[in-house]
């Protein structure tokens, strides 16, 4: 019997090196990852998305009505560089889980910079502090320079202090409730009012002749002579303006919050300069209008109230 030589084993396959297969697959992940990120990105910075949310709707359909409407929602509360909105996005992120989950608030809050207002085609701080004074609805008067030196106001102003962000149905303008607490709060003293700027500061005199039922009235004379407004006009202010320390409830539970109240430097600071919110949630209304003529149950023509707004 003879030994057979076994039979040489067979060659082995080369293996094809996996490396590349992952690598490649890791790529199309990554692409598609961005191209859904960049489409949820998209999406989510749109006005559609913000009014699918059915507690913004009222302010979306504000925001269509309003002057600022060929403005994306974004260009506003999303402040100028990179770090600054992927900050905010987060922000908005959990607003979303929140409505998801159903602990959100019924009254969104936010925070619109001014870095916002004063980017790159939009406002200009420049513009702002050469624009002079600018003559609003019913022949108010305004300066944005004035408004906007601390020394004057003895507050640093930011745009959200006079521009409303809240503000529902006539979404970011101005809500003349603010500029009557600026104005007039502390000023009435019994019969005497010495308002902010005083009368003229905002308004001029009217021209020509008045009819009051059957008197007719020119007030250039009393212009002439530097009587006061108030002397003929009385009544024309009402409320206080108070800020009463249950309002803090609304919004603090915390004590030693609360055992602030009366720290009012600190409280505007936080509450007009750092971090603006609508001076009515603290204060209660002061209104600003002329009283009924003489004989009449109803307001005088072009009054001013609270609630009216340029």
């Amino acid at each position: 019997m003879t030994d057979q030589a076994s039979p040489p084993p067979p060659a082995a396959v080369p293996r094809r090196p996996r490396a590349p297969i992952i690598l490649g697959a890791l790529a199309v992940l990554l692409v598609l990852g961005g191209v859904a990120v960049a489409g949820l990105w998209h999406v989510s910075a749109s006005p559609q998305f913000c009014s699918s949310c059915h507690i913004m709707e009222p302010y979306v359909q504000g925001w269509k009505a309003s002057k600022h409407n060929p403005v994306a929602c974004v260009q506003c509360h999303y402040p100028p560089g990179f770090r600054d909105t992927i900050r905010v996005k987060f922000q908005a992120m959990t607003q979303v889980v929140k409505w998801a989950t159903g602990t959100y608030s019924s009254k969104p809050f936010a925070e619109v910079e001014d870095a916002s207002c004063l980017r790159s085609g939009c406002h200009s701080q420049a513009q702002l502090e050469g624009r002079g004074t600018v003559v609003a609805a019913r022949g108010i008067r305004f300066n944005h320079r004035v408004h906007l030196d601390a020394a004057t106001t003895k507050e640093h102003l930011r745009c959200t202090s006079c521009h409303s962000q809240m503000v529902v149905n006539r979404h970011f303008e101005v809500d003349r409730r603010t500029c009557f607490l600026c104005h007039f709060k502390e000023t009435k003293h019994g019969r005497e009012l010495t308002p902010i700027a005083g009368c003229t500061g905002c308004h001029g005199a009217p021209k020509g002749d008045i009819l009051i039922g059957s008197v007719r009235f020119n007030h250039e004379d009393i212009v002439r002579r530097a009587v006061d407004c108030q002397k003929c006009h009385l009544n024309v202010v009402d409320g206080g303006g108070e800020a009463p320390r249950e309002r803090c409830l609304t919004c603090h539970n915390q004590p030693e919050k609360l055992a602030r109240y009366a720290d009012t430097q600190p409280l505007h600071e936080i509450h007009v300069t750092r971090h603006p919110i609508e001076c009515a949630r603290c204060h209660a209304d002061i209104k600003h209008r002329l009283p009924p003529p003489i004989g009449s149950s109803t307001p005088a023509g072009g009054a001013q109230t609270s609630g009216s707004r340029p």
